[in-house]
């Protein structure tokens, strides 16, 4: 019921910001919208058995998060400017122990150069994610997550 609660007021709280003219009306179907996305989005954890994990690596990733988002930009301009100089594909990173798959695999995908297909299920030790890239270069963020 609390994850529930949090994700209603979270998408709430997003409708607010993205509207344009904050009405009582607006506000009613936003609310009603987003109490149906927070059921849905319990759901979808729950099916795809989804947790935060373990916060080993955290603190690193975080740090590298900014230097990677930056290097990723360039990358990617570079691929937008000369396309054939791209080398797209697959890699797989085997995750720390300890570190959590959901986050880790949020965190990797936020930046544009590359993106979480895949995890392991938890049973699996080590986890390893699956991410599809612009290049074969792992970044600094995959580098702090990675089993070393």
């Amino acid at each position: 019921m609390a994850e529930t609660a949090l994700w209603w007021v979270l998408l709430t709280v997003l409708d607010l910001v993205f509207i344009s003219t904050v009405s009582l009306l607006e506000v009613l179907v936003g609310a009603a919208l987003a109490l149906l996305g927070a059921v849905t989005a319990r759901f979808a954890r729950r099916a795809g058995q989804a947790r935060f994990g373990g916060a080993a690596h955290w603190a690193a990733a975080l740090w590298s998060f900014p230097a990677t988002l930056l290097a990723d930009l360039a990358r990617l301009a570079r691929v937008v400017l000369r396309p054939g100089s791209a080398e797209a594909g697959f890699r797989a990173v085997e995750l720390a122990g300890g570190t959590g798959a959901a986050w880790a695999c949020t965190l990797i995908s936020a930046t544009p150069g590359s993106y979480a297909v895949s995890v392991d299920p938890p049973t699996d030790e080590p986890r390893r994610m699956l991410l599809h890239g612009l290049d074969r270069h792992s970044s600094a963020l995959e580098r702090a997550v990675r089993e070393r």
